[in-house]
C-alpha cells in the first residue's frame, strides 16, 4: 500500500503498476486534514483522515467509503490523529487531538480521561490541550506516546508500561527543549530488538543497558553517515536491513551485520584523520601503529588508545621522526624499531622506556620503508631509494649503530617489502624492478622475477607491494594482481581481474585463520576464497567508511582479528564474524530481452515455456539474487542446456547473452554461491522453445517425403508405362506383321506355287498370278513403311504426320489424275497426340484416300483438317459415283476406319449418295 498526498493505492513492484483506490468519505474533508494508512491484526486496511475518522477498505469495490466505517470512533467531538492495536488484548489506543483514548473491542466502548472506570494512568496523564500524534507498542509491551503541547510549542514523548500500568523513565535522551523545532514521526523496532525513533531532526536508537536514547547525527561522518533533516519513514526488509526515507535521499543500514569497526585516533582529545602506514602487535598484546605526520600511536588489545613517550621525545625541529613507515619488534632485546622519513630510525627500549634516535649517513637521507630480522640475528633495512642495509644485533653495539651498518646492495628503486623465507633467502619487493631473491650471507641476487621472465614465470606487474607465504614452497606476491610463486620451480600462476579480482590494484595481503586471503586494494577490500576461487568485496554498506588503503598497512593479530590502514584511520574486524553461513537467496530472472527489446519478465516467467519463432533467436537474460546485503558478495553460475557444453561463472555482468540460436528446446539454469561456497537452495530455470521455420518442421518434412515418394512413384510409373507402351508397340508391330505381312506373304507364297504350276501350261494365268504377287508385295512394302515411320521418334509431331498425309494424298491423287485441295489449320500443328493416336489418324486418312482413289471415279477431292474448340475435325470428300451406305456397311475398309475412330475416342460420319459423291468426317477430342 502506498499513500502519496491524498491518493492511496496498491503498488505492485513486480509489474510496476499502481492501482489507485477510490476515496468516498461521504462528508466534507477538512482541507488541512492528513491521511494515514493503518492495518489491523486481522489484515483489514483502514484510511485515517483527521477531523473525519476511519474508513475501511472494500476490496471488491476498491474503495475507502463512509459506508464501511468501523465501530472504532473517537469520544465526543475528538478527532483521531493516530491509532494502534494492543497485540495482547486486541483493543485499540487512539491518539486524538484532545488527548488519549482507549477502545474496548469486546464491549465496543471508548474510554478517555473523562470516562475511565479502570483508572488507566495513561488516559489521565495527557493534559486536555495536548494532541497525541504518535503511538507505538514495542515487543515488551511498552506504549510510547508522543504529544504536542500547543501552549509551550513543545513535543514530549512518554513511555507507559502496559503490563505494570505505570510510566517509565525510558525516554531519557528523547525529549528536548524548545530551542530547535523537532517533530516525532514514529517508532520502529528491528527484528533484533533494537528500537528506533525518527522524524523531523529525529533519529535515535535505544540503548537497553543505559535505558536511554542516543541521537544519531555525526557531523564528522557526514559523507558516510545518514544525511537528514527529516526522516519520513523507516522499514525493515527480509534481510533485516533498515531503510530510511529522508528529505535527502534513501539510506539503508543493517544494525546486526556491520562487522567492520573504524578505529580513529584521538589527537589532543579529539578524533583526527591520520594516515596509517603500518602495524605491530607486540608480544604482550599491545598494538603499535605508525602514522605519517603524527608519529606513533598505541592501543591496548581492546583498541583503547594508550599513552607512549616516543613522540614527546623526538628531537626538536626534526619532524622526520613523526613521519613513520614501519615497525619491528626485536624480541631478544625487547626493543621496538621504527623506520622514518629521510633515513631516521627510532629505537624504543620497552624495558627502560628509553628512546634512541639515529640518522645514519648510509641511507643518504632516504626514507626507511622496511625493517625485518633474519635467523642469524641480522636486522635488515630497505629504503625508499633501494638501499638494502643490515646490522648484526648479536655482535653489534646499538650505540655504534651508524658505524656498524653494512650496505648489502643498492637496487636503486623503492623497496616496499622485505621477507625471509624458510631457507634463509631475503626476498625484496620493489617498485618497477620486480621481485628480487637475495642470498643473505653474501648479498648476491640469485633470482629476479619481472613481467619479462618468460611464459609461466612472469609477474603481472613490476610493481611488487607485498609478499606473504602460502606454504613451504609457495609465496603469494602482490604486484597489481595476485601471483602464486613456486620458489622451487620458479613457476607463477596469476590471478587478476579476469579471474574475479575486483581490480588489479592490490596493495597488501593477509591470511585469516581459515586460509582465505584478505586483500586491500587502492579502493576497496576483498576476501579471496582460494579453494572456491571466489572473491567477496566489502564496501561502505558493510561499515568501511574510507577504502583508500595504504601499501603495507595491514596486520593479522594473534586473536585472528584483521587490521587495515588507510589515509584517515584504520579498520579492525574479526573475519570469523564476517564469514557467512547464510544461504544466499535463489536467483531471480530480472529481465528478458529479445533483440535488445525488453519483454515483461513476470509475463515471461508465468508461461510454461517461452515460445519464439526462428527469427527471434537473439536473447539476453538478466538475473540477480535479490539481496541488498549480499549484492557484491555473490558469484553466479549459468548454462543454457541444449547449446552450452559448460557452466559459465560471472560476478559482474549479471546477464547471459545468446545470439543466432538454432531452433530447438532449451532450458536456461542459473544459481549462485556466496563467498564461502554456500549455494542457493534452488536452481532457477527458464524453458525456451524456438520454433523452426516451416521447412524444418516435421509435417513439412513428412510432406516432402511424401512428395519425393510420389515423384519416385510417378517416375516409376512413367518407366513402367513406357515399358508397357513399348510392349504394346511390340505387340502391335507383331500383330501387324502377323496380320498384314503374314497374310500377304502367305498369299504371295500361294500365288507363287500356283504360278509355278501354270508356268508351262498357262502363261496367261501365270502372268495374272505374278501381277497379284507384285500388288501384294507393294502393299506389304507400304504397310512395312507405315510401321517403321510410326515408331520413329523423329515423327512424333503433328507437323510430320500432316506432311506424310499430304505426301501420301499427293502420290495417290496424282496417280489417278484427281485434282485436290489439301487444307490444314495452323492450330493442328500444335496438337500433342500419342503414337497410337497419330498412327490411327494416319491409317484412317490413308484408308479413306485409298477408297476415294479406287472407287469414287471422281476428278476432284478435298481434304480439310482443322481444330474446332477441343476437337480435331478431318473432312475428306469427293464428287464421285458414291455408294449405298447400307450395302457397303460390311466392307473391311469401312469397318477398319470405324475402329480407328473409336481408338481416337471420336465419331466417324460417312455420308454418300449415288452419283453425288461421298463425305467422310472425323470428330475426335484432343483437349
Amino acid at each position: 500500500w502506498v499513500r502519496c498526498g491524498k491518493e492511496v493505492g496498491i503498488f505492485d513492484p513486480a509489474t510496476f503498476r499502481f492501482n489507485k483506490a477510490t476515496i468516498t468519505p461521504g462528508k466534507k474533508v477538512n482541507p488541512r486534514a492528513t491521511y494515514k494508512l493503518w492495518q489491523s491484526s486481522d489484515g483489514q486496511v483502514f484510511l485515517l483522515i483527521t477531523k473525519l475518522g476511519l474508513l475501511a477498505y472494500d476490496s471488491v469495490a476498491n474503495t475507502f467509503s463512509g459506508q464501511h466505517t468501523p465501530q472504532v470512533k473517537a469520544p465526543g467531538n475528538w478527532s483521531i490523529n493516530t491509532i494502534i492495536e494492543d497485540p495482547l488484548t486486541r483493543n485499540y489506543w487512539l491518539g486524538c487531538d484532545s488527548g488519549l483514548a482507549y477502545y474496548d473491542t469486546r464491549k465496543q466502548v471508548v474510554y478517555n480521561r473523562y470516562n475511565n472506570p479502570d483508572k488507566l494512568t495513561a488516559l489521565t496523564s495527557v493534559k486536555e490541550d495536548h494532541a497525541i500524534n504518535v503511538l507505538f507498542i514495542d515487543k515488551i509491551n511498552r506504549l510510547w506516546v508522543t504529544s504536542w503541547n500547543a501552549t509551550k510549542k513543545q513535543e514530549k514523548t512518554s513511555c507507559y508500561d502496559l503490563n505494570g500500568k505505570t510510566f517509565t523513565s525510558d525516554t531519557t535522551g528523547l525529549n528536548f527543549g524548545p530551542e530547535i523545532y523537532r517533530e516525532m514521526r514514529g517508532f520502529i523496532q528491528h527484528s533484533s530488538g533494537g528500537l528506533w525513533a525518527f522524524g523531523r531532526m529525529h533519529l535515535f536508537t535505544y540503548d537497553p543497558t543505559l535505558r536511554r536514547f542516543n541521537f544519531i547525527r555525526n557531523e564528522h561522518l557526514e559523507d558516510y553517515g545518514i544525511k537528514y533533516d527529516h526522516v519520513f519513514s523507516m522499514y525493515e526488509d527480509r534481510e533485516h536491513n533498515l531503510w530510511l526515507g529522508t528529505d535527502q535521499g534513501v539510506y539503508a543500514v543493517n544494525p546486526t551485520e556491520h562487522s567492520f569497526n573504524t578505529v580513529k585516533a584521538a589527537i589532543q582529545g579529539k578524533p583526527a584523520d591520520i594516515s596509517i602506514t603500518n602495524f605491530l602487535a607486540t608480544s604482550d598484546n599491545q598494538l603499535f601503529v605508525s602514522s605519517w605526520g603524527k608519529g606513533l600511536i598505541t592501543y591496548d588489545q581492546n583498541f583503547w588508545q594508550t599513552k607512549n613517550n616516543v613522540n614527546a621525545a623526538v628531537p626538536d625541529g626534526d619532524g622526520n621522526y613523526l613521519m613513520q613507515w614501519d615497525l619491528f619488534e626485536q624480541l631478544s632485546a625487547n626493543r621496538i624499531w621504527i623506520g622514518c622519513q629521510s633515513g631516521r630510525i627510532i629505537v624504543h627500549d620497552r624495558s627502560t622506556q628509553k628512546n634512541s634516535f639515529f640518522n645514519p649517513a648510509i641511507f643518504e637521507d632516504k626514507t626507511i620503508r622496511q625493517i625485518i630480522d633474519d635467523r642469524n640475528g641480522n636486522i635488515w633495512f630497505g629504503s625508499q631509494y633501494g638501499h638494502l642495509v643490515k646490522w648484526n644485533s648479536r655482535t653489534g653495539n646499538l650505540d655504534n649503530l651508524e658505524k656498524e651498518l653494512v650496505q648489502v646492495a643498492n637496487l636503486e628503486t623503492l623497496i616496499y617489502k622485505l621477507y625471509e623465507d624458510g631457507k634463509g633467502f631475503i626476498w625484496v619487493a620493489t617498485h618497477e624492478f620486480g621481485l628480487h631473491k637475495i642470498e643473505a650471507a653474501t648479498g648476491k641476487t640469485v633470482a629476479v622475477y619481472t613481467t619479462q621472465s618468460g611464459k609461466g614465470k612472469s609477474l603481472y606487474s613490476n610493481i611488487v607491494t607485498d609478499i606473504v607465504p602460502f606454504d613451504d614452497s609457495t609465496l603469494v606476491i602482490a604486484s597489481g594482481a595476485i601471483n602464486f610463486l613456486n620458489v622451487n620451480t620458479g613457476n607463477i600462476r596469476q590471478v587478476s581481474s579476469d579471474d574475479g579480482l575486483p581490480s588489479n590494484t592490490v596493495n597488501s595481503i593477509e591470511y585469516d585463520q581459515r586460509g582465505s586471503l584478505w586483500i586491500s586494494l587502492l579502493t576497496g577490500l576483498c576476501r579471496y576464497n582460494i579453494p572456491k576461487n571466489i572473491f567477496t568485496s566489502y564496501a561502505q554498506r558493510d561499515g568501511i567508511f574510507y577504502d583508500n588503503f595504504q601499501i603495507g598497512a595491514s596486520l593479522r593479530l594473534p586473536s585472528g582479528a584483521m587490521l587495515f590502514g588507510n589515509t584517515h584511520d584504520f579498520i579492525a574486524f574479526d573475519p570469523e564474524r564476517i564469514v557467512s553461513s547464510q544461504t544466499p537467496p535463489d536467483v531471480s530472472i530480472t529481465d528478458f530481452k529479445l533483440f535488445n527489446n525488453y519483454l515483461p519478465p513476470d509475463s515471461i516467467l508465468s508461461l510454461p515455456q517461452v515460445e519464439l519463432n526462428y527469427t527471434q533467436n537473439s536473447i539476453t537474460i538478466e538475473f540477480a539474487a535479490l539481496s541488498f546485503l549480499q549484492k557484491d558478495k555473490i558469484v553466479y553460475y549459468y548454462t543454457l542446456e541444449g547449446i552450452d557444453k559448460e557452466t559459465y561463472r560471472t560476478d559482474r555482468l549479471l546477464l547471459a547473452n545468446y545470439t543466432q540460436l538454432p531452433p530447438g528446446s532449451y532450458t536456461f539454469k542459473v544459481w549462485c554461491e556466496n563467498g564461502d561456497g554456500i549455494r542457493s537452495k534452488e536452481v532457477t530455470s527458464l524453458r525456451i522453445h524456438i520454433s523452426p521455420p516451416f521447412w524444418n518442421t516435421w509435417w513439412f518434412m513428412l510432406l516432402i517425403a511424401l512428395f519425393v515418394a510420389g515423384v519416385v512413384y510417378l517416375v516409376h510409373r512413367i518407366k513402367v508405362n513406357r515399358l508397357l507402351d513399348m510392349e504394346k508397340v511390340r505387340r502391335r508391330i507383331a500383330r501387324d506383321l502377323h496380320d498384314d505381312m503374314g497374310s500377304t506373304l502367305s498369299t504371295i507364297n500361294i500365288l507363287s506355287e500356283m504360278a509355278k504350276m501354270k508356268v508351262n501350261s498357262d502363261t496367261g494365268k501365270t502372268k495374272e498370278y505374278i501381277d497379284k504377287i507384285s500388288d501384294n508385295s507393294s502393299r506389304m512394302m507400304e504397310a512395312m513403311d507405315d510401321i517403321v515411320w510410326s515408331i520413329n521418334p523423329m515423327n512424333d509431331s503433328m507437323q510430320k504426320v500432316v506432311a506424310r498425309m499430304r505426301e501420301f494424298a499427293t502420290g495417290v491423287f496424282e496417280a489417278k489424275n484427281i485434282e485436290y485441295s489439301f487444307k490444314v489449320d495452323d492450330a493442328v500443328h500444335d496438337l500433342k497426340l500419342d503414337m497410337e493416336a497419330r498412327r490411327d489418324l494416319f491409317l484412317l486418312f490413308k484408308e479413306a484416300v485409298n477408297n476415294l482413289a479406287k472407287y469414287s471415279k471422281s476428278k476432284w477431292a478435298e481434304v480439310d483438317i482443322r481444330v474446332l474448340k477441343s476437337s480435331l475435325i478431318m473432312t475428306i470428300k469427293d464428287e464421285g459415283v458414291g455408294f449405298d451406305n447400307v450395302e457397303a456397311d460390311g466392307g473391311n475398309g469401312l469397318i477398319n476406319m470405324k475402329k480407328r475412330a473409336q481408338s481416337l475416342r471420336g465419331k466417324l460420319d460417312i455420308k454418300s449418295e449415288l452419283n453425288k459423291g461421298t463425305k467422310i468426317t472425323l470428330d475426335a477430342p484432343v483437349g
